[in-house]
């Protein structure tokens, strides 16, 4: 089952592997990726060898060099115009720079705001109780 952009960005250093048949010359981008929450069950059992594979970082945007099967990892071996992955020590550095700076509003008494899996919750309790949920 292909995979959405956010969960790519957020699995970037994961090893990339098809998740069904692509044709030579395909541009690659996160449709075309498996979930990596999979690898380690078909790793496992024989089905999955990711050993050599580039992450998803590297293969977003890259191109296949020849017809590749469901569940291929992405490798020198069919992949070209692999894509440079900035530095880490300075990509982990940014967001929490951003974090500091981030203030964090007053809320009304009975309001409730909670974070989990990447979701602000928010119930206010006043009014006709509201509630709200976002991505963060």
């Amino acid at each position: 089952m292909s995979i959405s952009l956010e969960y790519a960005l957020e699995h970037k250093n994961e090893p990339a592997v098809l998740c069904c048949r692509a044709e030579e010359g395909t541009v690659l981008n996160e449709h075309n990726l498996e979930d990596p929450a999979l690898f380690p069950d078909l790793c496992d059992t024989g089905l999955l060898d990711v050993t050599g594979a580039y992450t998803i970082a590297q293969c977003l945007g890259a191109t296949l060099t020849k017809t590749c099967d469901s569940l291929t990892a992405l490798t020198a071996d069919n992949t070209t115009n692999i894509q440079e992955v900035a530095d880490e020590a300075a990509e982990e550095e940014a967001p929490a720079e951003e974090a500091e700076a981030v203030a964090v509003p007053a809320v009304p008494a009975g309001t409730q705001v909670k974070i989990s899996g990447g979701v602000v919750k928010l119930y206010i309790a006043e009014g006709k109780d509201i509630a709200i949920e976002f991505p963060v």
